[in-house]
């Protein structure tokens, strides 16, 4: 890499070394593994120069909410002060300089002196390294680091500090206090200088201390197949014991780990009477029934190859003796492999992307994990049906980074209560093969529900059968209303930050899906006599309902239409959804509405092609697609052409061509583009669960 190259520039604000108190606007220019700064960007000469070390080490990034900015420091554990000359050094070569510090190497004297530092600080790193090699390590962070699941790992503070445990506790550090205006810049300068960091370190490593498996830089990583494989085969050599039973739970610990290590990696098992399939379609979409626990949600953030995606994990927080903890998130590699013999490999590895930020409210933690599903052997059974089972096994490590208690076994307890999640997945396969009942209080009977859909609520049709009359023609296998809290909204302070957040339940409540198949795009078609609209208010039904009626060209030509039943009154309140709502409904400005109707679409499970055409990415088909608007009394109808761009029209004839094979999920909402407009909220959200578009009805 050329040390001349500009990797990345922008404005920070530094504090003061003397006067805590003061920030100065700074212009920042990263070169190689030195950080140059100025007093403005025009300047030649940069004022100070910081240059970057294999013992730095980059601290979360904090609020101040005073000052409005993100700060975050940059510090060394192993400064060396020179009582004779008042001046200090770094045990490895580091350079702080500006007007007021200026460190130089001054005399023969000192010269030896600082030489004989680096080769004491050299000595202990080389044994530090050894002794990891024989103890084991320990954890994905020792173990799966040879498999090359640590090559693109965030903040990387625990390997730096514990490169130099020999050191002096009693050394001052040196720090370096940085803010930035929004916490996307924070994170985005963070990233970098991570990165710099970590191929110092991947410089000054001798090379006999890496094995074959390693892997020095995420410049040379391997591709995931590969890394894969290693996986596999290590899970499979590894040596482990069983330490104690948790929740019911036996959890395992490598057999050469040292008991008093921080970041163990542990291992749980779980017999599962599922197919691999079915288990390894959960892990992978993490269905609402598997996020009983811990675990919050799953977004996939982008689709590299077939094999390999990055995604953004949420936690719940949760009780560890003797606190609850904060909630945390990972930003994860996972990638994946279906071996010929039937089993599955899942492993997820921390990394960073610029469209997975920080979160408000929630600890960025480090995660490696690897997820194996084992079928039965082809000879254990004679019965075919008796091999629907499995057994999933989970290795992981965290560092669940932030303050957390040194005592007490803290941070092992977070990761097995992390482990316990598993469960669900047994739970939700053994769900879904039997016959769900639920009691109704009302009339004390017990009611059995076929389908997988949510029991509906009693007093959401005591009014109307808007979603039952006419019967619809696609069985409610095939729709229903998914969790509007898997959506992404723009937040409250998504206008200064960029964060979007987990939306809120949504405000309109999904009764019925049709498809029709039509002679030609159909408009309005909430008043044609056949429509359950239509009839509904014929038989003089009261209600009010979101219809959006999306045109599919033919041929055939086809509606799918969404009906979503909702409160009137919502839209007229003084809410942040009201702001917009009103206008949009009530109003007559056509673009407007172009400018403001969002859709969310989500590939829950479905053929790689169809993730890779259809996107997650929130647009406003407005600008897009051509959209029209008819409303009555009773009805707003929103009318979506795909027929009107060429591009949409093959991706959706892509998806329709797969339609019976992936689950999608699709989400409407209304954009906030003010203060006063956020947070955003889901309007509804339907998921349409591999639908037959055979059985489209004439209309």
């Amino acid at each position: 890499m050329d040390d001349n190259e500009i990797l990345h520039e922008g404005l920070m604000r530094k504090r003061g070394n003397r006067v805590k108190s003061m920030w100065g606007e700074r212009y920042f220019i990263l070169r190689g593994h030195v950080l140059y700064y100025y007093m403005k960007k025009t300047d030649t000469e940069p004022k100070g120069v910081i240059t970057l070390s294999t013992s730095c080490k980059l601290s979360d990034i904090r609020q101040d909410n005073k000052r409005k900015q993100y700060i975050f420091t940059i510090s060394w554990s192993n400064i060396i002060i020179d009582d004779d000359n008042n001046e200090e050094r770094n045990t490895n070569d580091i350079n702080i300089s500006d007007d007021k510090i200026l460190l130089k190497n001054k005399g023969k004297s000192k010269s030896k002196r600082i030489q004989n530092s680096h080769s004491k600080v050299a000595a202990s790193a080389v044994g530090g390294v050894a002794v990891g090699s024989v103890t084991g390590g320990m954890g994905l962070f020792a173990s799966l680091m040879f498999l090359g699941l640590g090559s693109t790992t965030t903040t990387n503070t625990s390997s730096s500090s514990n490169s130099y445990n020999g050191t002096n506790n009693h050394e001052p550090e040196k720090t370096i206090v940085l803010s930035c205006d929004t916490l996307y810049d924070a994170q985005k300068w963070i990233n970098v200088l991570e990165k710099q960091i970590k191929d110092l370190n991947d410089i000054i490593l001798p090379n006999n201390i890496h094995t074959n498996l390693s892997i020095s830089s995420t410049r040379n990583a391997p591709p995931p197949e590969i890394r894969l494989d290693d996986v596999e085969e290590w899970i499979k050599s590894s040596k482990w014991k069983v330490i104690e039973v948790f929740d019911g739970l036996r959890i395992f610990q490598q057999s050469n780990t040292i008991d008093s290590l921080d970041n163990v990696c542990l291992r749980v098992n779980v017999g599962i009477n599922g197919s691999v399939n079915d288990v390894s379609s959960a892990i992978m979409s993490l269905p609402p029934a598997c996020r009983t626990g811990i675990l919050k949600s799953l977004r996939v953030v982008e689709t590299i190859d077939n094999c390999t995606d990055i995604i953004h994990l949420m936690l719940e927080p949760v009780y560890v003796f003797p606190t609850w903890t904060a909630p945390r998130d990972f930003c994860l590699k996972r990638y994946w492999k279906h071996n010929s013999d039937g089993s599955y490999v899942i492993c997820y590895d921390s990394t960073f992307h610029q469209d997975c930020p920080l979160v408000m409210g929630y600890l960025r933690a480090d995660l490696h994990a690897a997820y194996y599903i084992s079928p039965l052997r082809d000879d254990y059974y004679d019965d075919d049906e008796q091999q629907n089972e499995c057994l999933l096994t989970m290795i992981a490590q965290i560092n669940p980074k932030g303050w957390i208690w040194k005592s007490l076994g803290y941070q092992n307890n977070f990761l097995k209560q992390f482990l316990l999640h598993v469960l669900d997945f047994r739970d939700y396969i053994d769900t879904e093969r039997f016959v769900q009942v639920q009691f109704d209080t009302t009339d004390d009977k017990l009611t059995n529900n076929i389908s997988n859909n949510v029991i509906e609520d009693p007093d959401s049709s005591s009014d109307t059968n808007l979603g039952t009359i006419p019967p619809a023609n696609l069985s409610t296998e095939m729709w229903g209303e998914s969790d509007a809290s898997t959506f992404r909204v723009r937040g409250l302070t998504y206008l200064q930050d960029k964060v979007k957040t987990n939306s809120m339940p949504s405000l309109f409540k999904l009764v019925a899906v049709d498809v029709f198949e039509v002679p030609e795009a159909t408009h309005n078609i909430s008043a044609n006599p056949k429509n359950r609209v239509y009839l509904a208010h014929q038989r003089g039904e009261k209600f009010w309902a979101f219809v959006v009626n999306i045109m599919v060209p033919g041929p055939p030509h086809l509606s799918f239409v969404m009906y979503y039943q909702g409160d009137k009154s919502l839209i007229e309140q003084d809410t942040p959804f009201g702001r917009v709502a009103k206008p949009f409904f009530f109003g007559n400005d056509d673009e407007f509405r172009n400018n403001r109707f969002k859709l969310i679409p989500k590939v829950i499970d479905g053929n790689i092609i169809v993730k890779m055409a259809v996107k997650d990415t929130p647009t406003l088909l407005g600008n897009k697609l051509k959209q029209y608007y008819y409303k009555d009394d009773h009805y707003f109808e929103l009318d979506v052409d795909v027929g009107s761009s060429s591009v949409a029209r093959n991706v959706c004839g892509l998806a329709i061509g797969y339609s019976k094979a992936i689950v999608v999920d699709m989400g409407v909402c209304l954009q906030g583009n003010e203060e006063s407009e956020l947070p955003e909220i889901m309007m509804g959200a339907c998921r349409c669960n591999h639908v037959d578009m055979s059985l489209a009805k004439k209309l």
